[in-house]
């Protein structure tokens, strides 16, 4: 059985050594002579120490302990976190032979993720506290729910070429005099051709419209942004549905390609509309804006 000056001296020693070398020796003759008065006069000590708390939390208390991810970046951590091995799995969804397989080469291996992650932030972080001033928040004209148009209308060019070509592959390797094997992979399967295929394709048409009406409008608005989610999530479930519903090609091998960058689509899209979800929930729990400064 342990007196109390031994339980008080293991006590202090216990956080003496979470504490930098040159602070230890000051904190522990403060820490000894404080606990000393504490338990003066208690008749369990051990209980006493216990409710003074944790070694680790004393130590937290005579400086702020080393972090890997400082509390202000949580949040964004834990959402990449999530969403990074989400996207690992999904891929690993469409490459892997079998269950154990992508088990044990997607499955457990995606917690790469959030170790990289936690290194990031935590060099980010000692970034911050090192040169504040680089890091400090400097006042900018906000651009809110705003679009660059010619950006979006080169992109709605880029996305209209790319679904003809995409419809239209076959036909068009066929117009210029492409072999008949290349032909031949990239003709659709008659099942996918009559079902699932034009409910991608009226998807497709819907996002193009529904991004084209942004452009013209030059901002997100909260419909725009609702409907933007809705058709993600259509999206997303359909595409889903071509993965697992039978072939898309002909070609085995190129039914292996397209299903591999459809479950990237699926993925990205995902990742996508928990971003948007997050923001129309910020928006709407936020309330009305405070007026400006100065306004009557």
């Amino acid at each position: 059985m342990l007196t109390t000056e031994e339980l008080i001296d293991a006590y202090v020693a216990d956080v003496a050594r979470l504490l930098p070398r040159r602070q230890r020796r000051d904190v522990a003759l403060e820490l000894t002579t404080l606990l000393r008065d504490e338990l003066a006069d208690s008749d369990d000590p051990v209980a006493r120490l216990r409710a003074f708390g944790r070694p680790a939390e004393v130590a937290a208390r005579y400086g702020q302990p080393p972090i890997a991810v400082d509390p202000a970046d949580t949040r964004r951590f834990v959402r990449l976190s999530v969403a990074g091995v989400l996207v690992i799995w999904l891929l690993g969804v469409a490459a892997a032979t079998d269950v154990v397989d992508w088990y044990w080469t997607y499955g457990l291996p995606a917690f790469w993720w959030p170790g990289f992650l936690v290194v990031g932030f935590g060099l980010g972080g000692w970034a911050r506290r090192r040169w504040p001033d680089h890091f400090a928040w400097r006042p900018r004209r906000s651009a809110a729910g705003r679009v660059v148009r010619s950006g979006r209308i080169a992109a709605f060019a880029f996305y209209v070429a790319g679904t003809v070509v995409l419809v239209n592959a076959a036909w068009l390797l066929d117009q210029l005099g492409a072999a008949p094997q290349a032909v031949q992979a990239l003709t659709f399967n008659d099942e996918f051709a009559q079902v699932r295929g034009p409910l991608v394709l009226a998807l497709l048409i819907a996002t193009l419209v529904h991004h084209l009406v942004v452009t013209v409008h030059g901002r997100w608005r909260p419909v725009t942004r609702t409907v933007g989610m809705l058709l993600g999530a259509a999206i997303c479930a359909v595409l889903t549905w071509v993965l697992f519903a039978g072939p898309v090609y002909l070609s085995p091998e190129a039914d292996r390609t397209a299903k591999f960058w459809v479950a990237v689509i699926v993925a990205v899209s995902l990742v996508d509309l928990l971003i948007e979800a997050g923001r129309l929930l910020r928006q709407r729990t936020a309330g009305p804006m405070a007026p400006p400064l100065g306004a009557v």
